[in-house]
């Protein structure tokens, strides 16, 4: 069998290079996270350090977020010999730009939403190789919009690890990370509860859910509620990280509205009679959180009466299992 000696050798030397260009970016995130383990405002939204990229890719990552492009920390090196480079991210490409790519024998492959750019150097230098990269950023066109925060595994994981010194992000970061253990705690929960005790409740059946797919934080408020006799559908942390809600077909007389407000609530019912409160926690603390859920709930008057159950299709889907 016929082996072609340049094409091994050249292979090799792809090789050699990844393998210590990997040996350097492990040294420098070493070394950033001994002196600044905090991230900007452009590393929260990459979730990762700029540290953590090859450097021929390094330094086209904040040209490339200015754009519009997103391009993940596993993008460099690749292929089986790592002859290849690639700019890997979450960002659209249309035909006019990937024909204009493909004039400088750049290729783009597609999967469901991620993109990945990639080019074959003609040899393993660093210089060019980074050139390239060069020439491709010039042909991405700028989006004139701004990217969302990378939502891969590794970035959400980055962002649960390391806080940044920004006040506003890290507010968000403290509370991402709260909702991410109350959430996991709740699966737990209920992974135990269908194990252990299937059947529901009365008072389940009428708010529709297992008392421990409840956060943790506003149960004990939600069955106060309950037990005075006004519906909820949902409660604890919705679409906003750091902001706590509750609502249902409920209506509060203006005395009881008043309280609430004084306690910084927000409180609006529709004409329809469907009542939202919402409240931003000053920080995340879960056990401060469930006590101001606690006064809250004490406030709702008692109606003499059962609370109507939960109309919502996941409550309504829920009682038709038992």
């Amino acid at each position: 069998m016929y082996i072609d000696s340049g094409l091994v050798k050249k292979y090799e030397s792809f090789s050699d290079l990844r393998k210590k260009v990997e040996e350097e970016k492990i040294l420098k995130i070493k070394n950033r996270l001994n002196k600044n383990p905090s991230p900007t405002t452009t590393e929260s939204i990459l979730g990762a350090f700029l540290e953590m990229y090859q450097p021929q890719v390094f330094p086209f990552i904040p040209v490339l977020i200015e754009k519009g492009y997103l391009v993940e920390p596993s993008s460099g090196f690749c292929g089986k010999y790592q002859e290849c480079q690639a700019l890997n991210g979450m960002f659209p490409i249309d035909d006019t730009i990937i024909n204009k790519l493909l004039k400088i024998k750049v290729k783009v492959f597609k999967s469901t939403r991620s993109k990945s750019i990639k080019f074959w150097p003609e040899s393993a230098d660093l210089k060019k190789i980074s050139d390239k990269y060069e020439e491709i950023v010039e042909v991405l066109p700028n989006r004139n919009m701004s990217v969302d925060p990378a939502e891969t595994e590794e970035a959400v994981s980055f962002r649960r690890k390391y806080i940044p010194k920004n006040l506003t992000l890290k507010r968000n970061r403290l509370f991402e990370i709260m909702k991410f253990k109350v959430v996991e705690s709740v699966n737990k929960q209920v992974k135990s509860r269908k194990l252990k005790k299937p059947q529901a409740t009365d008072t389940e059946l009428s708010l529709g859910v297992y008392l421990e797919r409840i956060e943790p934080q506003v149960r004990q408020a939600v069955l106060m509620i309950n037990r005075k006799g006004h519906s909820t559908d949902v409660s604890g942390f919705m679409d906003t990280i750091d902001t706590q809600s509750l609502a249902g077909d409920f209506i509060l007389e203006d005395e009881y509205i008043e309280r609430i407000r004084n306690l910084g609530v927000s409180i609006e019912t529709n004409p329809s009679g469907y009542t939202v409160l919402q409240f931003k926690p000053e920080e995340a603390d879960i056990e401060a959180i469930r006590k101001k859920w606690t006064s809250i709930a004490s406030i709702f008057p008692a109606t003499g009466r059962k609370a109507d159950p939960s109309m919502t299709r996941k409550a309504r889907e829920f009682r038709q299992r038992f």
